[in-house]
């Protein structure tokens, strides 16, 4: 996708906008700001589809922020210099310009990069840094031949050791031995010692400070070569060996002399309009062999004045300039070179490299694009089976469904008269037609019209007898018999225990009168209670009175 922006703000998308339904999640996240640091980097984003916290479907794709003018964000930093740009219509111009005591790298102190519409820049959307120069030095570099009365191989390495901690000491004799001539202070750079027999070759190499005339120092050099005192090189006359003898020195040659302005270490000397000078390599290259080379494919400098490149990153090329690496076509994206036009690798495949997706083995797929890894594709479902993603986990069709293909998201109904045994049926010939029952008044109590009808692929019976509702089978008729008798047998309890209250009222009523009636005469009539079996009266009698009256007391 190809995002367009016309100023250094960018503009903002919604990703949502790109969902057609469905809940979906969003990564790096829903609301995406482009802008001018975005250009030629682009942004992978992936949108998908959940169901719960499943992944459904998923969506993996590259936005690309393209500058539909110039815009001198885009441009990489250069370091110690300034820059300013000219606008002229839909062009521009970006001049840079070196600090004090910095240049670039071939002996200029100004660049300039131009851009002619559609942000398109040249030489490069890379300027260069400028670097610190130094002016050049007068070098000097000569042999001295030492020799020595026993094998010299037991005393160079000591014979070395002491020349470097006398340099200070060789420097001033030279010093003094020209100092009519006026070269400036000599300083020793560096001494090395090499042995063959009875003789040390030792090469010494420095340089004059300041500015004094490149003729007179050369005269001393010269003077130095021919003069038969060497005294000035031979700050000792003997030397204590490795081997514990002591060896007498003296000086057999001064010679191999080399004079000049050159570059100290690694830098380079550049003669320019504006002088000589000397600069590191830049970044982007590397210093060997007393020349700057460019740092190799798969390999870059981000600094400079080095001596070696480091090694790019893992699916990443070396910049154009050297300086920098940048990625490929991300993981999980493809494309001829590997570098432009990425696209994501399609569903059921998985990404090799930046130039080669691969299709997952047979009987594998996975439920997105641009997959990582050979591990991202899943088994699909097999037949009788289904998932939300057609892919493992699987769950078995459930009752009266199946399914004859493999890798679905969903079963098959069977017709709707017709029924399995069993879940995770495989074909439509396990679907078998659900038994009828006969929808007859032996089945429908007092129906005289009933039919067959189906629900959840199970049979039944209903009455459309006066459209009344349906009983479908003799179990409800007697559901509803046995209700009507509850209710019966309850209203025949409730009238007895009513009855029973009111016969005990009139009882207990009659005693009181006859006890008022006798007063204080013992009238306790002998109550007789006599067991009354079971009659067919719904209940029984409490007992049978035998009562006599006593008048002896009257």
């Amino acid at each position: 996708m190809s995002i367009p922006i016309n100023t250094t703000n960018g503009r903002t998308i919604d990703l949502a906008d790109y969902v057609l339904n469905g809940n979906a999640s969003f990564s790096p996240s829903r609301i995406v700001t482009l802008n001018a640091s975005d250009v030629n980097i682009p942004l992978k984003v992936k949108i998908a589809v959940l169901y719960g916290n499943e992944i459904l479907s998923a969506c993996t794709f590259l936005i690309y922020t393209n500058a539909k003018v110039c815009l001198k964000d885009t441009l990489a930093h250069a370091s110690n210099a300034v820059q300013q740009c000219v606008n002229t219509g839909e062009n521009m111009s970006c001049a840079y310009t070196c600090n004090n005591g910095f240049v670039f790298y071939g002996g200029n102190f100004t660049r300039k990069v131009k851009c002619s519409g559609m942000n398109v820049w040249k030489p490069s959307l890379y300027p260069e840094s400028c670097l610190k120069y130094e002016l050049p030095a007068y070098f000097v570099k000569f042999d001295v031949t030492y020799n020595l009365n026993t094998l010299a191989s037991n005393c160079v390495q000591n014979f070395n050791a002491l020349l470097k901690d006398t340099n200070a000491t060789i420097g001033s004799n030279i010093d003094s031995f020209c100092r009519l001539l006026d070269p400036g202070k000599f300083i020793i750079d560096s001494i090395s010692s090499s042995a063959s027999t009875f003789k040390i070759i030792t090469t010494f190499r420095g340089h004059f400070v300041g500015d004094k005339h490149q003729n007179n120092r050369e005269t001393c050099i010269n003077l130095l070569e021919v003069s038969s005192s060497r005294s000035f090189v031979l700050p000792v006359s003997s030397i204590q060996c490795s081997d514990n003898t002591q060896a007498a020195v003296t000086v057999d040659t001064f010679g191999n002399t080399e004079i000049g302005y050159k570059c100290n270490g690694s830098f380079l000397f550049l003669s320019s309009e504006f002088g000589d000078m000397c600069v590191p390599c830049p970044a982007g290259r590397y210093f060997s062999t007393h020349t700057c080379n460019v740092c190799a494919e798969g390999l870059y400098q981000d600094l400079p004045d080095q001596s070696v490149c480091k090694s790019c990153g893992t699916n990443e090329i070396s910049r154009s300039d050297g300086a920098a690496c940048i990625s490929r076509c991300p993981p999980g994206f493809a494309s001829t070179d590997g570098f432009t036009d990425c696209q994501p690798c399609e569903r059921d495949s998985f990404w090799i490299n930046a130039t080669h997706c691969e299709t997952c083995p047979e009987g594998y797929g996975t439920v997105e694009n641009g997959v990582l890894h050979k591990s991202g594709c899943k088994t699909v479902c097999q037949p009788g089976r289904y998932s939300q993603t057609g892919y493992t986990p699987c769950e078995m069709c459930p009752l009266h469904h199946y399914q004859n293909l493999e890798g679905q998201t969903s079963c098959k109904e069977c017709n709707y008269n017709q029924r399995t045994y069993k879940t995770g049926s495989i074909n439509s010939s396990e679907c078998i037609i659900a038994d009828i029952p006969n929808c007859d008044r032996t089945v429908l109590t007092g129906c005289e019209n009933g039919n067959t009808t189906f629900q959840n692929h199970s049979a039944f019976c209903v009455c459309f007898e006066d459209q009344r509702g349906s009983r479908t089978n003799d179990r409800q008729g007697q559901m509803d018999t046995t209700v009507i008798i509850l209710i019966t047998l309850l209203c025949i309890s409730v009238v007895l225990n009513i009855s029973l209250i009111i016969r005990n009222c009139r009882q207990s009523s009659k005693q009181q009168t006859e006890d008022r009636n006798h007063g204080n005469i013992d009238r306790t009539p002998n109550v007789v209670y006599e067991h009354v079996g079971d009659t067919s009266s719904p209940y029984q009698e409490l007992g049978k009175l035998d009562v006599s009256h006593n008048y002896n007391h009257m």
